[in-house]
């Protein structure tokens, strides 16, 4: 029973053509699956709304996908105007590239807010976005190796035990 991998990251979006126009024609994520979803029961019972309609989209990231969906019943509520990473729940995704500040200019060009330009954080250099519907996406160049990780994690953790017993 272990996970062997993220399959998929989902969004639900408020204009499926707007958000195509980001995912699709922007960062260039290929379409794989486009289809309407009329009412069926068994989805309804799964995402735990009454008479779920919509429109699906997945596309390829690499070796996973981006699942948007455009929710026609329940309409769903935007994302309050101070949200923001510190929020409870899953408040970001992360799109890994080989040149994040070649895409992050093309990002800012075609119109979309970025936090700051891209930053180095020693393991990554990253930028937080928006996208079409507010939501925050991560681009960013990964330097993080396995190794590299249980080191900060070690130190990390022998920090804390030192904090904790004074």
């Amino acid at each position: 029973m272990a996970i062997t991998r993220v399959n998929h990251t989902g969004i639900s979006v408020s204009d499926m053509e707007r958000s195509l126009t980001f995912y699709r024609d922007l960062l260039e994520l290929e379409v794989i699956f486009d289809s309407d979803v009329p009412e069926n029961t068994r989805l309804s019972e799964v995402v735990g709304m009454k008479q779920a309609t919509g429109r699906v989209v997945w596309l390829r990231a690499g070796d996973t996908m981006i699942e948007l969906w455009q929710w026609d019943t329940p309409r769903g509520r935007a994302l309050p105007d101070d949200y923001i990473p510190a929020d409870k729940g899953v408040t970001h995704f992360a799109l890994q590239t080989d040149d994040v500040n070649s895409l992050y200019l093309k990002v800012v060009e075609a119109g979309y807010p970025a936090n700051s330009p891209p930053r180095d954080l020693g393991l990554h250099l990253t930028t937080y976005i928006k996208g079409p519907d507010d939501e925050i996406i991560e681009i960013l160049e990964d330097r993080a190796t396995d190794e590299w990780l249980r080191e900060l994690t070690g130190a990390s953790l022998a920090a804390r035990r030192q904090r904790n017993q004074q």
